[in-house]
């Protein structure tokens, strides 16, 4: 009976242990996370759109572009395009461009985005979604994950994690391009 019990004991332990790591990694996760230092210059990234066209971000140029990864299984995304149409739609006009590559199978993006009304450029691919997330600085893998990118093509801010409204207006606001 004590070798059952300190049998029991260990794999209790561990499931603690690993019950703990377990919510540390999806507390670690789930916050949304800035990240401060300068991006550089955007990279050259091509990826299909709905119908199969190539887009690249250097087609954006001159504009404010936020890069917005997602996916049709992501609840914090799919709760933050309303707000994100609606920045589109307000600050379209003034210089700002959102671009959503989607971390799904194309199939699936292309039956939910029209659902979601989304009007900004979606983006589909495999692996090269992977890739893309990657080379504008995540190093997580978590979605949702954005990426600001100024008029001259420079990365001017990055995050892990659902925007808050006031949060992204101000960001919006304090880096479209100036008129004139």
């Amino acid at each position: 009976m004590s070798r059952k019990f300190s049998q029991l004991a260990v794999v209790l332990g561990l499931g603690v242990v690993a019950a703990a790591g377990g919510y540390g990694a999806y507390r670690y996760l789930a916050s949304p996370t800035v990240i401060d230092e300068p991006g550089g210059q955007a990279p050259a990234i091509s990826l299909p759109d709905l119908t199969g066209q190539p887009r690249t971000l250097a087609e954006f140029r001159g504009k404010l572009v936020l890069v917005n990864f997602w996916a049709t299984w992501c609840t914090p995304c799919l709760k933050e395009i309303p707000m994100l149409i609606d920045m589109q739609t307000r600050f379209g006009e003034q210089g700002l461009q959102i671009v959503g590559p989607a971390m799904d199978t194309p199939e699936a993006v292309r039956n939910k985005a029209p659902q979601l009304g989304i009007p900004y450029p979606v983006l589909v691919g495999d692996a090269e979604i992977v890739d893309a997330m990657q080379a504008l600085g995540d190093t997580l893998g978590a979605l949702p994950y954005s990426v600001l990118i100024d008029a001259n093509g420079e990365i001017v801010f990055r995050k892990h994690g659902e925007f808050e409204r006031d949060e992204l207006e101000k960001l919006i606001a304090s880096h479209l391009p100036k008129a004139g």
